[in-house]
């Protein structure tokens, strides 16, 4: 395994995105989603970007990146279309020991950005180590037709059931037994079909009494 999956937590945290073009454009977009703050560094800016900096939604520093301009961040992205650039917020991020992604380039980030499938609290990530974003682009879009509504839906009411089974005190083992039979059982199709009361059977089957959709309050 070249790479170690992971997935931060951005909200609130500062982000610099260097280049203001349509590259850099997606990866605000992405950052935001997740709660970041997110400056830009780039003389220009794309017109959705330039929104985005009149909402408020960013911060813009109009001039081309310098050093230092990294200081305070948790993250970094360089998304310009000048190689000497890049590599000049890549060697200070690494100095500074700011994890630091130059697109298209993975020899200079010491992380790199997969293909993802997004449905609510549903993230699914896909990465080809950087060999071929081509690819991972098609496995991303396969997953997008494959991956329907049930499954943010099924993925809501698994939370909620987690949430009061662990206030039971049941103990990890006894926990562990219950949320496997419950994702290994035929829930995910009858929640596609909106079976109500065959989702209900299936709950009190697993729990017990007090796990109905609506002692759970989850509606469709």
């Amino acid at each position: 395994m070249k790479y170690f999956p992971v997935f931060l937590d951005l909200k609130e945290k500062r982000c610099i995105v260097v280049g203001g073009g349509a590259v850099a454009e997606r990866k605000v977009k992405n950052l935001l989603k997740a709660g970041a703050r997110v400056k830009v560094i780039s003389p220009e800016l794309t017109a959705p970007l330039s929104r985005l900096r009149d909402e408020k939604k960013i911060s813009h520093l109009s001039r081309s990146y310098r050093r230092k301009d990294l200081e305070g961040a948790l993250l970094a992205i360089a998304a310009t279309n000048d190689r000497t650039i890049n590599e000049r917020v890549f060697r200070e991020a690494t100095a500074n020991r700011i994890p630091v992604n130059v697109v298209d380039d993975p020899a200079h980030s010491s992380f790199i950005v997969p293909s993802i499938v997004h449905k609510k609290d549903l993230l699914v990530a896909v990465s080809t180590s950087g060999r071929s974003p081509a690819l991972a682009r098609l496995l991303r879009q396969k997953l997008e037709r494959e991956i329907g509504p049930e499954y943010p839906r099924f993925l809501s009411l698994l939370g909620r059931v987690r949430k009061k089974v662990l206030s039971r005190g049941l103990g990890q083992r006894e926990n562990q037994r219950i949320f496997r039979r419950l994702v290994k059982d035929d829930l995910l199709p009858l929640i596609r079909g909106k079976k109500r009361r065959e989702v209900n059977q299936r709950l009190r089957r697993a729990l017990g009494p007090g796990f109905s959709l609506k002692d759970l309050g989850f509606r469709w």
